[in-house]
């Protein structure tokens, strides 16, 4: 287990708090008392002062740059291995370093499995200021080189599933509306998502939180008023979890600022707790 704690694609803050917050609420005992063998490695080390700013067309930039740069190396470590890595973010631009050190790994095997309620690929605009966290999909798949080094990816690699709506351009990403994965069986309908990568695949998991209801996460970043019951995410995580070919995950948007009890961060480590004692 390994912590990203930044807010660098944010525009408030909140989601650094959310690994310490997990801890809190007793997420390394509960995956204990579920028979897991549990090593934490702690957060990843950030510059006391990374830059923040609300300038066009990247917010905050170069700060996101910083921690990819920062982060890739550091997951390259951890995604080294036959172990199941838990990273915990952190808002969702950290998937730009984790998807590249995955990628520097597993080459043409690596594919990205992103359970989230939005394609985060807007464009850079000179006219308007966008964090990154809504545009890291965008920065793996369209850059070439300019805001990053060539990340490798390619869009045949990637499955978004439980977005809000369909996308008016999805960049050639498949995508399954959350209409689409709730009309019957969740179950079913994301174990033929995952029946659509290869046998010898290797996938790297984006579990966004904001695919889930306000009523269920309202200590998302952003709540929403579309989503996922409590229960269903946790048979969406579940299932995709029980996948050998998942080598790792990432949770990304809870903001511990939101959670002034505790309450949503034991409702994480529940979900979590019993997703991976399925998958074990």
């Amino acid at each position: 287990m390994a912590s990203i704690p930044h807010f660098t694609g944010a525009y408030i803050s909140g989601t650094e708090l959310a690994p310490d917050a997990l801890r809190t609420a007793g997420l390394i005992e509960q995956l204990q008392q579920n028979g897991l063998e549990v090593q934490d490695v702690g957060n990843l080390h950030l510059p006391d002062e990374l830059p923040r700013h609300n300038i066009p067309p990247v917010r905050n930039w170069p700060a996101p740059r910083m921690l990819w740069d920062l982060l890739q190396k550091d997951a390259q470590e951890w995604l080294n291995t036959d172990d199941f890595v838990l990273m915990l973010g952190g808002d969702c631009s950290l998937v730009v370093a984790t998807a590249q050190a995955h990628q520097a790994i597993h080459q043409e095997k690596a594919y990205l499995l992103v359970l989230d309620g939005h394609l985060d690929a807007l464009v850079p605009s000179a006219s308007r200021c966008i964090g990154a966290a809504g545009m890291g999909l965008w920065f793996l798949l369209q850059d070439r080189g300019q805001w990053i080094e060539p990340s490798g990816w390619d869009a045949e690699r990637i499955r978004l599933v439980g977005c809000q709506q369909m996308p008016a351009e999805t960049f050639g990403v498949e995508v399954m509306t959350l209409a689409q994965l709730t009309e019957g069986s969740i179950v079913e309908r994301v174990s033929h998502t995952l029946q659509s990568i290869p046998p010898d695949a290797k996938i790297l998991v984006h579990f966004d939180v904001d695919i889930m209801h306000k009523d269920a996460m309202p200590a998302a970043y952003s709540p929403s008023d579309i989503g996922l019951s409590l229960s269903e995410a946790e048979a969406l995580v579940a299932t995709v979890l029980r996948d050998s070919r998942v080598t790792s995950m990432e949770m990304t948007e809870f903001s511990g600022a939101r959670d002034t009890t505790g309450e949503y961060a034991r409702r994480l480590v529940e979900l979590l707790a019993r997703a991976l004692a399925a998958r074990a």
